[in-house]
């Protein structure tokens, strides 16, 4: 387990589209950028260890970086049955497995949602009165960042499991964010109580009663206008508004680039913008804020996008070793408990 001076974490190396491609160089970086990391790869013990070979960055970092053989790779569009018959042999179970035998203080993968919240649930099992993991992520608004969750985890919930996402939103802004008293807003198609269909109205109701700063309903734009530091919605919603983000930021970026280079006078302009457009794109980029945490879990764990780049990854990883540093799942039980929130059903 880790100290302050240490954070152990295992990585998927095959989960996402480009496996060992991105993994084991992103692998690297964040040793690199982290001197307090530590990370076990899992998967085929010879494929990793010939990539770390060819990789010039290795030897310097060997030391703090172990395989644990994996014999199978979960699909992207593998089933839950298939995942609990079948996974577990696989490289994204034996990085769970690393933080349920305490081995590892976190786990990342860019492998399957699903897969991830079956094998979560199944491996670590569940923090004592949460009903079902969450997935957040933070995406930028016109002042900071608002996390939002669900994002796919859960696409049919009850209004006590939108509460209980509100609640672990808002621990995960406090302890792992730095917010003092993060404001939490609750999807709807209106502001007014009457509105949305009867499990949102009665989480509205329900959320009123509990000491957050809770502030309503919010509309979708209240997540990119600064209204909120955490959106809580279902996971079919989540999915939808953070999908159409992340193409709206690459529409954006590429608009930007093909706009600023048609001619000599507009390459001119982004010659003298060039400072704070680079800072704009950088806070459009999706995979600036990569590394979504499934929460509800009892043990830290990381998804990563599964088309992550290079860059993506690294964050993913260094989000598993601040979230892991932070404790925010113990904290999230202890408020949870703390108003009783788990003798509801």
């Amino acid at each position: 387990m880790s100290t302050l001076e240490k954070t152990i974490l295992a990585l998927d190396a095959h989960g996402g589209d480009r496996g060992l491609d991105v993994s084991v160089p992103a692998a690297l970086a964040a040793l690199e950028a982290d001197s307090r990391l530590e990370i076990i790869l899992t998967g085929n013990r010879s494929g990793i260890q010939s990539a770390l070979e060819l990789n010039p960055a290795f030897e310097p970092l060997s030391a703090r970086l172990h395989v644990r053989h994996a014999e199978s790779v979960i699909e992207m569009d593998a089933k839950p049955a298939h995942v609990l018959r079948r996974g577990r042999d696989s490289s994204m179970w034996k990085a769970f497995e690393a933080v349920a035998a305490g081995e590892a203080d976190a786990c990342v993968s860019g492998g399957s949602t699903a897969a991830m919240m079956v094998t979560g649930v199944k491996v670590l099992g569940m923090l004592k009165g949460i009903q079902r993991p969450a997935l957040m992520a933070w995406v930028p608004n016109s002042r900071a960042y608002t996390g939002m969750l669900d994002l796919g985890a859960n696409l049919n919930v009850s209004a006590q499991q939108l509460v209980q996402f509100a609640v672990m939103g808002f621990v995960t802004g406090r302890v792992a964010e730095g917010i003092e008293n993060p404001s939490v807003g609750l999807l709807n198609v209106g502001h007014e109580d009457s509105k949305g269909h009867d499990v949102v109205r009665e989480a509205h109701e329900r959320l009123q009663s509990l000491p957050l700063n809770y502030v309503g309903f919010i509309e979708g734009h209240g997540i990119f206008d600064g209204t909120v530091d955490v959106a809580v919605c279902d996971g079919f919603a989540g999915n939808l508004v953070l999908k159409s983000t992340e193409g709206l930021a690459r529409m954006l970026m590429q608009q930007f680039r093909s706009a600023f280079s048609e001619n000599l006078a507009s390459r001119a302009g982004a010659m003298l913008a060039g400072p704070t457009l680079k800072r704009m794109l950088a806070r459009l980029d999706p995979s600036a804020h990569n590394g979504a945490p499934l929460l509800g879990l009892n043990g830290v764990a990381i998804k990563s996008h599964g088309s992550s780049d290079l860059n993506g990854m690294t964050r993913a990883i260094l989000e598993a070793g601040r979230e892991a540093r932070r404790q925010v799942p113990g904290r999230i039980e202890a408020l949870v408990h703390e108003h009783q929130l788990e003798s509801e059903s």
